[in-house]
């Protein structure tokens, strides 16, 4: 006899587990890998799931129950039983810290590609600022405003915070073009190859690459993103403390 339904699972492809970073912060979920498949649990049901847990790239979406049964979205009918998986928690999967590792950011090419100042008005999306900074205005800002933010912090006490608005703290604004990071108010040259420098520098595209004034570049994992809010930010604080 089936129990009703307590918690919503979705199934992604395992390619993908790096968009579980925008949920990292997200309470109560956990995940498992099953060879090629990414399972996430945790999701509360009947209540409406956070935005951003509908954002994430699902295969299926079912309803659980206590005796494990699986059921399409809608049906009172089980089609299967969930596995037994070994579960662990998102921020055991996606670790905080961000590993930062300088290179040059040339393409394998006769011509090198340069960064230049850009006549077009710019909108940023990132800002790179300190951790000390960043500790500062989250902590006193509403948490309204947290909340269409995500951060990335380096051991050297670097933050990279995206999303809109962003916070007016002292820093350097980048503007995201596929998944590149370019300074405020330059540009590639030639101009127009954007495209070929992220198909060359970042094939698997589960990477942001940050590119500095200076012609280096700097490959951030989308997994290294949280999403903003105080005890996120106190927590990091402890552990570039301890670390």
């Amino acid at each position: 006899m089936s129990t009703p339904p307590k918690e919503m699972v979705m199934l992604l492809p395992a390619a993908q587990y790096a968009a579980l970073g925008a949920v990292r912060c997200l309470p109560g979920l956990t995940a498992a890998m099953d060879r090629d498949e990414l399972w996430l649990r945790g999701i509360p049901y009947p209540e409406e799931p956070h935005p951003l847990i509908l954002q994430l790239p699902a295969l299926h979406t079912w309803l659980l129950n206590d005796n494990a049964q699986l059921f399409p979205m809608g049906k009172l009918t089980p089609v299967a039983t969930l596995k037994q998986l070994n579960w662990i928690s998102l921020p055991e999967l996606l670790p905080v810290m961000l590993p930062v590792s300088g290179m040059p950011a040339l393409l394998p090419a006769r011509e090198p590609v340069q960064l230049a100042p850009s006549a077009e008005p710019q909108s940023g999306n990132a800002l790179l600022t300190t951790f000390d900074n960043w500790y500062q205005y989250a902590n006193m800002a509403p948490a309204t405003r947290l909340q269409a933010l995500s951060f990335a912090t380096s051991a050297d006490r670097q933050v990279l915070i995206m999303g809109s608005p962003l916070p007016p703290i002292p820093g350097q604004e980048y503007v995201l073009q596929e998944q590149l990071l370019l300074p405020a108010g330059y540009s590639f040259t030639p101009p127009g190859i954007t495209t070929i420098v992220n198909q060359q520098l970042n094939a698997a595209q589960t990477d942001l690459l940050l590119f500095r004034t200076n012609g280096h570049w700097e490959r951030i994992p989308t997994t290294a993103f949280v999403k903003a809010d105080r005890s996120a930010v106190r927590l990091t604080q402890k552990e570039l403390e301890h670390g």
